[in-house]
């Protein structure tokens, strides 16, 4: 698989560490549109195809919660991006589920979700 660059994560963090440390359970594609009120700023909010200004790939938890993995432009480049991120997505969570992570592992990551400013839920 290519080494993606996805734009969401942490520096020097790995799609398959976010998939397990958060015990995801499926990903889900949704089209965003900046709210934000200053350069620095990330908000965004989801909202109607037409109206977006790119896509944005999320890891689901099985808490509920939407975690962003990576934003793609609304062009057939940010399409392959989107069917990459998708497929590597797909098969962080399939090898996920043959590794859950122990009570120690999910009670460190259910902590770190409480004080994550990043976090969508």
């Amino acid at each position: 698989m290519p080494d993606l660059s996805l734009n969401c994560l942490s520096e020097g963090e790995t799609l398959d560490d976010v998939i397990r440390r958060n015990c995801a359970i499926g990903f889900d594609l949704r089209f965003c549109r900046s709210v934000a009120i200053s350069p620095e700023n990330r908000d965004t909010e989801t909202c109607d195809p037409s109206e977006a200004e790119f896509a944005t790939l999320y890891a689901l938890t099985d808490l509920g919660e939407a975690i962003a993995i990576h934003d793609a432009d609304l062009t057939s480049a940010g399409a392959d991006e989107v069917a990459a991120v998708a497929r590597a997505l797909f098969v962080a969570l399939v090898n996920a589920r043959r590794d859950p992570p122990d009570a120690a592992q999910r009670h460190e990551a259910e902590q770190a979700a409480l004080i994550d400013p990043d976090r969508i839920s």
